[in-house]
């Protein structure tokens, strides 16, 4: 059998930050305080698995209902753990109604909205680089 040996550099120090997830807040029209996690690839993963494949390819379902349920974290001052089932994401979608799905819903649109603004505008000074040169 093969030995390894690993040596430690003591000399080394690690520089990178680990960065805080971010907690985002929206107001729903019901003035709950919904706090949203960022979801990891590993989280969203175990979305995937928790739905079921079949279920995972509904990218409406997916992407409207089940990934938006699961990036809340508190309502007020009520926390909610992640889901693991859909029955934890249909239990947070009924929590949620209407007025939380819109909240977030609308959120995740002005953030989409922000970042394709943002990157059309690179565009646009990219091409007037180009054009320059």
């Amino acid at each position: 059998m093969t030995k390894v040996t690993v040596h430690e550099d003591l000399n080394t120090v690690d520089t990178t930050e680990k960065k805080k997830p971010q907690k985002e807040r929206v107001t729903d029209s019901k003035g709950r305080v919904i706090t949203l996690r960022e979801l990891d690839p590993l989280q969203q993963s175990r979305i995937v698995m928790a739905v079921g494949g079949e279920v995972a390819e509904n990218s409406t379902y997916m992407n409207g209902f089940a990934l938006p349920a699961a990036m809340v974290e508190k309502i007020d001052d009520d926390f909610f753990g992640f889901p693991n089932s859909v029955k934890q994401i249909d239990s947070m979608l009924k929590i949620l109604g209407s007025e939380g799905m819109a909240a977030i819903n609308s959120h995740m649109l002005a953030k989409f909205n922000k970042i394709k603004e943002e990157v059309e505008k690179e565009i646009e000074s990219a091409e007037k680089l180009a054009a320059k040169n």
